[in-house]
């Protein structure tokens, strides 16, 4: 659902007011908490589904600030339970209820309601996911063979440089797309400038490979890309994240690549291959722009885990065991 539907249907579901207090917290999200469109987003249609569940669960009546300050426990509850009855992930769960726990600390931080029994609600730890990354051999292939995909020249040009700029340099795919030519430097001794993920900044080296890639791309691109962000869609707007994907998507079956190849598996596979290759653990955080090293110290279980599979597949004590 698009958030600009969410937001018509959450005003008939909700008063006046509650929908103004609504408002002010994302607003307050995206200018002060500093987070990004699709986190902000994504709050919105946790709450979205919240309110739904909770006009349904009183019998349709509005929601209002005195009813959501009223909800016992057992009412978040009979939430959580409506959610795990419609097979969401634990992952999916545990994210609204931090989003609900973050709202209410929002209203009472505000002095607005204050009710805290949604923080006696309690779930189950959710372990996240280890990254997963391509071989080695399959990513460099896929910089190869992206661009004939492509049915123009610029376009497969715009795709090769995207995937070096994921693969080689390790950014997110959002922060490729929000690139501007004042960002790039001029030759590769220079480092490329990103605002990342709640607008921490940082300075990422390029390769000549990959710099050579953009100036071939702004060279070829049939749109100015002077002003505003350099990569560009068919109709010569900002191109649309999704629109890549489906480019992967295309590469994953040319290739025959695993199931979760997607933008963000190829930035997972520069960091675990630059780990694997002797790569040091806080420089890897730096060219990520991880906040915490924890986040990338999960990269060490990775190659551990690649590690344990080679042995397993190419140790001759390792073909003893399975042979006897």
């Amino acid at each position: 659902m698009d958030n600009k539907k969410t937001y018509q249907i959450m005003s008939i579901l909700i008063s006046t007011e509650l929908k103004s207090i609504v408002k002010d917290w994302i607003s307050y999200l995206s200018n002060i908490k500093k987070y990004s469109k699709h986190t902000c987003n994504a709050y919105v249609t946790d709450l979205f589904y919240f309110i739904s569940f909770i006009s349904s669960y009183n019998g349709g009546e509005q929601v209002d600030l005195k009813l959501i300050s009223a909800l016992e426990v057992q009412d978040f509850r009979a939430w959580l339970a409506g959610r795990k009855n419609k097979d969401l992930k634990a992952t999916s769960n545990a994210r609204a209820l931090s989003t609900l726990r973050a709202f209410y600390k929002y209203l009472s931080n505000q002095k607005i309601i204050d009710n805290k029994n949604i923080f006696n609600i309690k779930i189950n730890k959710v372990n996240k996911p280890l990254p997963k990354a391509l071989l080695p051999k399959s990513a460099v292939e896929a910089t190869k063979i992206i661009e004939i995909l492509a049915k123009k020249d610029w376009v497969g040009a715009r795709d090769t440089a995207i995937l070096l700029l994921l693969y080689g340099a390790g950014l997110r795919i959002s922060e490729v797309l929000s690139l501007k030519l004042c960002n790039i430097p001029k030759n590769s001794n220079e480092m490329l400038f990103i605002k990342g993920k709640g607008k921490k900044e940082r300075l990422v080296p390029l390769l000549p490979k990959i710099l050579d890639a953009i100036n071939h791309y702004i060279k070829h691109c049939p749109y100015d890309t002077s002003e505003n962000e350099i990569f560009r869609g068919a109709n010569g707007g900002v191109l649309n994240p999704d629109v890549f994907r489906e480019t992967i998507r295309s590469l994953k079956n040319t290739l025959g690549l695993p199931h979760y190849t997607s933008p963000h598996a190829f930035r997972h596979s520069f960091a675990t291959h630059l780990l694997g290759s002797g790569g040091d653990l806080r420089t890897i955080q730096e060219l990520l722009g991880h906040q915490s090293l924890s986040t990338t110290q999960r990269y060490t279980k990775v190659d551990a885990e690649n590690m344990i599979n080679a042995y397993k597949m190419f140790h001759p004590r390792s073909k003893e065991v399975k042979g006897s």
